[in-house]
């Protein structure tokens, strides 16, 4: 016997992670941390924050691409084109992840998984850890961002939906070929956007 309260046993691992280690645990480590990541308390507010802070990575990785291409001198010169620039890559970035969160959770449902708001969301933001990362890939194209971004995330997604949205093992691949695909339309659509604005920025700037 003992004498006084029993001590509690201590919260999961991983429940009050810093930003940069549920960074490094979720690429990494992705399975111990998708089961820390479920039974953590969270909120849409404190995973859109991750997301928001994230996707600064890649606007730090445009920039560096801007700066060892032949027409950075250029485009440093007209700095209402490089801020128009960074500001859609930084949208280009927080975006996907965000909307995909709401998509899958609506699709949930047909594709096998236990509809939860919550889970949905966090296997998005969390699975986009990859897709901010892979960014770096920015330096050399935009298309390689998504070949190391998306490419991860979706080995990211194929660990954590089991353990978030409780697919069986047959459904598990509908629903991470699914979400990955809805993915790159995103990023698609997000793209020609930003490549139009760019370029009638750059017409008018020539005018």
């Amino acid at each position: 016997m003992t004498d006084g309260p029993s001590t509690p046993p201590p919260p999961p691992s991983g429940g009050n992670s810093s930003l940069v280690n549920r960074v490094i645990n979720i690429l990494t480590k992705p399975a111990s941390e998708w089961a820390a990541i479920e039974v953590e308390p969270s909120s849409t507010g404190k995973l859109m924050t991750y997301a928001a802070l994230l996707s600064v990575l890649p606007v730090i990785f445009a920039l560096l691409a801007i700066l060892i291409t032949p027409f950075g001198t250029i485009i440093f010169q007209v700095p209402s084109l490089l801020i128009k620039l960074l500001v859609l890559t930084y949208v280009t970035a927080l975006v996907p992840p965000i909307a995909l969160g709401y998509i899958m959770d609506a699709l949930t449902p047909q594709l096998g998984g236990q509809k939860n708001s919550l889970n949905a969301m966090k296997l998005c933001i969390y699975s986009g850890t990859a897709y901010w990362v892979g960014a770096v890939g920015l330096i050399l194209s935009p298309w390689l961002w998504v070949a190391l971004g998306v490419g991860y995330a979706g080995y990211l997604l194929w660990v954590g939906t089991p353990i978030l949205m409780k697919t069986g093992a047959d459904k598990t691949p509908i629903f991470v070929g699914a979400t990955v695909g809805i993915w790159v339309v995103l990023y698609i659509i997000l793209n020609m956007i930003a490549q139009r604005v760019i370029f009638s920025g750059m017409m008018y700037g020539m005018m």
